[in-house]
């Protein structure tokens, strides 16, 4: 303890701060010490009595750099430890510790927290409590007008680039609204610092953040840097892409929501289907470009991982955890922007997690079928078998032929896609759907993205729906190797597949013998006849509640379209409607559309004679 009745505490106090400058010798090519206010010769200086040594670097044309703090003081050295725990950045576990005036600046608060601590303890400690004064006293003295100014630029929800490094406080929360997916999120602020880029000499802000994310490996801390470009003047703070939640007047409600979406999203299964509507964010050519989507989407990290692309979106988990028992604020950075597939767009991207809901399944799709009882009754009971996980379907050999296949065949818009919705529906599965065409042409790209392919389906337990499939089921004959190649590798790869997977196509007479003992169910879908076309038209107006006499049904069946033309002329008419405030579909909106529609196939069957 200190004896010095004749000095002041101010006086003890500063007694524990030296100031020397620490400049750059021409003549010796070397750093050298001298004390600030006394410039000497350059001499070697010892420290023994010093809690803090402040030094101001000062470079060879003789401008002030920066100040180096040396902590001297071991008790105080604990003391900023202790505060700065956790954060990045700090070297505070040498003999002679080094700091910058940012770690003292935002260890002030912490000082001053300690400070009070201590002096209400009985005995005190009087040399740990003038090396924190002495501490508090360095940064009030280097940094006074900067906190001065924060304060009074805060307090106006304002701030400057030049003061924006003091705002942000590592190991708290920050706030940041991701505009190309429209989804509100926090992170924790690990540290901060000036950059400037190469390619325009731009400066910024780096703004390294930590969030709680699946990487499809693992789930645990990954880093997302986040950037402020300079700005001029002062500037809104809640202007700003990220900024720390205590500047938010709804933090409160922003944190409840936060904390509920990460509870869900610790929960979340490895594969999860989910219905949207929104916008979502994909790797494009250049840059990665936001996109609409809508319909039903697979959350799977890890088949995002595996089979999607790589993306400067998903970083790699830095420190894996476990899911269960988490503490509020990590559920509250629990990453939202969700790794998966949109079936609608066949697309891989992240979609944001207040946008997600829960499928709702049509319990009717299988009944709505314009299809004969017998082939309804057939297809209902093997697909309830299979999806029922039952042996029925194993094979002598173990892992092969237990997949469900089916060979819907008919020209296009007879029901053969509505069947395949209809079997997810019923199943509670995924429908996958992919053409044939997205498969390739060569043997060599056919067997690679055919693998990928039931891979996913088979990970995804969906339906997979394979269309204009004829590619790969045509004869095989001597003359055409590359097609023998691509049938061959086809039945192959059939072989092992274990979900449900439904063939459409168009030319059923061309089918290889081979795939008649692979096939377990197939269904021709004749030309939609008057009483096809009259059960569809009424199934649609019955679903939009609205009412139609039997005269005006018997004229929309008439007229020889197909199932998919009339859902499209259907969803024609009612946007009409809309757009036109009629709150029901007005059957004058159905006929404009048909009429229309009659118009190009007029000029098609005109184009094709005149060939």
């Amino acid at each position: 303890m200190s004896t010095e009745p004749s000095v002041t505490p101010e006086e003890l106090t500063k007694k524990r701060v030296a100031r020397y400058d620490y400049y750059y010798d021409v003549r010796t090519f070397s750093y050298a010490l001298r004390k600030t206010s006394k410039p000497k010769k350059p001499k070697k200086v010892r420290q023994r009595r010093y809690a803090i040594t402040v030094r101001r670097l000062i470079d060879e044309r003789g401008r002030h750099v920066q100040d180096i703090i040396d902590i001297s003081s071991p008790r105080l050295c604990e003391v900023l430890i202790e505060i700065n725990e956790g954060v990045e950045g700090t070297d505070l576990s040498r003999s002679e510790p080094e700091v910058n005036t940012e770690l003292m600046f935002r260890s002030y608060p912490g000082l001053v927290q300690r400070l009070q601590l201590e002096e209400k303890k009985d005995p005190k400690d009087e040399d740990l409590i003038l090396d924190i004064k002495a501490a508090i006293l360095v940064v009030e003295e280097d940094q006074g007008k900067t906190m001065r100014d924060l304060e009074k630029l805060t307090s106006q929800n304002q701030i400057t680039f030049d003061l924006l490094w003091a705002m942000f406080i590592p190991n708290t929360l920050v706030f940041n609204h991701h505009t190309l997916i429209q989804q509100d999120r926090l992170l924790f602020v690990r540290r901060v610092g000036y950059g400037e880029r190469m390619s325009d000499r731009k400066r910024y802000l780096k703004v390294v953040c930590e969030m709680v994310h699946n990487d499809g490996h693992y789930f645990g801390f990954a880093r997302e840097h986040l950037e402020i470009e300079e700005f001029r003047g002062a500037v809104s703070i809640t202007d700003l892409n990220v900024y720390p939640l205590e500047y938010r007047a709804d933090k409160a409600t922003i944190y409840e929501v936060a904390v509920h979406f990460g509870k869900i999203f610790a929960q979340m299964k490895p594969h999860s289907y989910h219905e949207i509507r929104g916008q979502a964010m994909r790797e494009g050519e250049q840059r990665i470009e936001k996109f609409f989507t809508t319909g039903r989407v697979m959350i799977s990290p890890s088949a995002f991982r595996h089979f999607g692309p790589d993306v400067s979106y998903n970083p790699e988990v830095r420190k894996p955890m476990g899911r269960e028992n988490l503490k509020d604020d990590l559920y509250a950075i629990c990453n939202p922007m969700l790794l998966g597939f949109s079936f609608e767009r066949k697309s891989w991207g992240a979609f944001a997690m207040s946008r997600l809901r829960d499928v709702v399944w049509n319990d009717d799709a299988f009944q709505a079928l314009v299809l004969g009882d017998k082939q309804k009754k057939l297809i209902h009971a093997l697909v309830r078998e299979h999806a029922s996980e039952s042996n029925e379907f194993d094979d002598v050999i173990v892992g092969k032929g237990r997949g469900l296949i089916g060979l819907l065949a008919g020209t296009p818009g007879c029901g053969k896609t509505l069947t395949a919705e209809a079997v997810a529906e019923i199943t509670r599965k995924p429908l996958y759907a992919v053409s044939a065409g997205e498969l390739g042409t060569t043997p060599e790209s056919v067997e690679h993205r055919l693998k990928r392919v039931l891979e996913l389906a088979q990970m995804w337990d969906a339906v997979l729906l394979l269309d204009e499939a004829e590619v790969f089921l045509q004869q095989r004959d001597v003359m055409n190797v590359k097609r023998n190649a691509l049938v061959s590798i086809f039945l192959r790869e059939l072989e092992y597949y274990q979900g449900i997977l439904i063939l459409t196509t168009n030319m059923p007479e061309q089918c290889d013998a081979a795939f008649e003992s692979r096939i377990h169910f197939s269904v021709h879908y004749p030309k939609l006849d008057l009483a096809a076309r009259r059960t569809i038209w009424a199934m649609f107006f019955q679903r939009a509640s609205i009412e139609i006499d039997d005269t005006e049904l018997d004229r929309l069946a008439s007229r020889e379209i197909n199932g998919r033309q009339i859902k499209n002329v259907f969803s024609s008419a009612m946007t009409i409607s809309r757009a036109e405030g009629t709150p029901k579909l007005d059957l004058t909106s159905v006929d404009v559309v048909l009429e229309v529609l009659n118009d190009w196939q007029s000029a098609a069957r005109n184009t094709k004679a005149e060939r």
